[in-house]
């Protein structure tokens, strides 16, 4: 196994422990920082945050840090929790890759993966304009606003309704205006005409005409909702497909951080990270049960890369791959033997790396959404647990 991915937040708590006040190198800005706090945070995401110190005490703009230690080296993921806080980050990834002069290394097997199919891009708002909602793509949405609505207001929101709309049908002048902006919106109090307007998010007193805004708010008034998130999801190659909608009958969804402290590790930025992870998800559903055909690609190869929780996949392409016709965006199935039983996993492609060589193939980094066997990821998971307790 060439290298492994921590995911789960208490492996990514026990591994920066580790890491803590020692040198981390920048790239590919080249700077040296120090990790001098980690914190586990208690919100939907379960996110572990850490303040970064710089070695020259200017701040740059770090995105991937690596430490070279004994047996291992651990590249830290990173993205900024609020832009007005410059030292703090929270961790996406940690990726540990055994060096060469690690017995560990040799020890380790890849895993064999049979029956390699990949399927082109479905471009899900070409099937939702010709057809409409479908009953697979009703019910796919159904069992996803009721997940949200659960998932939320057991972590101190009061959601009133969670609805998932598409633009293709956008008959407002908000919408109209968010898929052109692209941008999430959110309405913090109706009453108080107050807008959350920092980072990246769509602002309707700069964008919309005045008369539109006031009847967005008065119709909001009227039906009760004192607060609205909006979060736009993409397809494949990054085409714009719909929006998840939150409605609250309580200002800031009911959630006390986002009425006290909006740009706190638990405020707007960890709402929008979940609702963005949970519409991507959505959205491979959607692409999954609309592939009409599926190709071989391969008879079989091996992972060679591997995440904590088993969703993350580096699948090595011994054969040449025509990136015509497979590139990011394709969906992939292929199948694993774990306790003598076939597991099917389905998964996107994320990535395509060409070896020097033509003889060094390819490596697909795809992400697992799905198994045909309930327990198939897990069982990948403690796989890869297994191999990451042994080496770091």
């Amino acid at each position: 196994m060439k290298s492994y991915r921590l995911t789960d937040p208490k492996s990514i708590q026990n591994a920066i422990n580790k890491l803590l006040n020692k040198p981390l190198n920048s790239v590919p800005e080249n700077k040296e920082y120090q990790i001098v706090s980690v914190v586990a945070e208690k919100d939907i995401m379960s996110s572990i945050n850490v303040t970064l110190k710089p070695a020259d005490d200017v701040f740059g703009k770090p995105m991937s840090l690596v430490c070279i230690l004994k047996e291992n080296k651990a590249e830290i993921k990173v993205k900024k929790v609020n832009p007005y806080q410059e030292d703090l980050f929270t961790i996406i990834e940690i990726i540990i890759e055994p060096l060469e002069r690690s017995a560990e290394r040799a020890q380790t097997k890849n895993i064999s993966v049979f029956n390699i199919h990949y399927a082109t891009p479905i471009d899900i708002p070409t099937i939702l304009s010709l057809y409409g909602r479908t009953s697979i793509i009703t019910q796919t949405i159904q069992r996803f606003q009721v997940m949200i609505e659960h998932s939320l207001n057991q972590h101190g929101y009061f959601i009133n309704k969670v609805s998932v709309g598409f633009f293709y049908t956008a008959d407002t002048a908000l919408l109209e205006s968010l898929s052109e902006a692209r941008s999430p919106f959110f309405l913090r109090d109706s009453h108080r005409k107050i807008f959350y307007l920092e980072r990246t998010f769509f602002n309707p007193i700069l964008k919309m005409k005045p008369k539109d805004v006031e009847q967005l708010l008065n119709k909001y008034l009227v039906e009760n909702i004192k607060s609205v998130l909006i979060v736009p999801f993409f397809g494949s190659e990054n085409a714009l497909i719909g929006y998840a909608e939150l409605k609250g009958s309580l200002p800031n969804l009911g959630n006390d951080t986002l009425q006290d402290n909006i740009e706190s590790a638990n405020g707007i930025g960890v709402l929008v990270s979940f609702l963005e992870t949970k519409t991507d998800e959505l959205t491979f559903e959607l692409e999954l049960a609309h592939v009409k055909e599926w190709k071989l690609l391969s008879e079989k190869e091996e992972i060679i890369d591997l995440s904590e929780d088993g969703r993350g996949v580096g699948l090595h392409i011994a054969g040449p791959v025509d990136k015509a016709l497979i590139h990011p965006g394709s969906k992939i199935a292929f199948e694993v033997k774990i306790n003598n039983i076939n597991y099917n996993f389905y998964g996107n492609i994320k990535n395509i790396k060409t070896g020097k060589a033509e003889k060094d193939g390819s490596i697909l980094g795809i992400k697992i959404y799905s198994c045909n066997q309930q327990g198939g990821i897990e069982l990948l998971s403690a796989y890869s647990s297994q191999l990451i307790g042994k080496t770091f």
